[in-house]
C-alpha cells in the first residue's frame, strides 16, 4: 500500500497521519528511525516474554519464594 501524507506539527510534536485502513489497531507501539536519505521507517514495537529469555529460563521461581519472608 502506498499513500502520500504530509508531516504536520503539533504542540512540541511532528505527526505522520495514517491511512484509516491500516491493518494494525489504533494504539500500537512503533519505533521510528530515519536514514541518512530522509527515509522514515515506522517498526512495531515486538512484546518481548521475559519468562522466555535464557536470563529467565532455568530460574528456578519456587526457591527465590522461600528467601522472601513476605511471601
Amino acid at each position: 500500500m502506498s499513500k502520500e501524507v504530509m508531516l504536520r506539527k503539533s504542540g512540541n510534536s511532528l505527526i505522520f497521519t495514517a491511512p484509516s485502513n491500516l491493518t494494525d489497531s489504533v494504539g500500537e507501539k512503533y519505533t521510528i528511525h530515519q536514514k541518512e536519505d530522509g527515509t522514515v521507517i515506522y517498526s512495531p514495537v515486538k512484546h518481548e516474554n521475559i519468562f522466555e529469555s535464557s536470563k529467565f529460563k532455568n530460574y528456578d521461581f519456587q526457591a527465590d519464594l522461600k528467601n522472601i519472608p513476605e511471601a
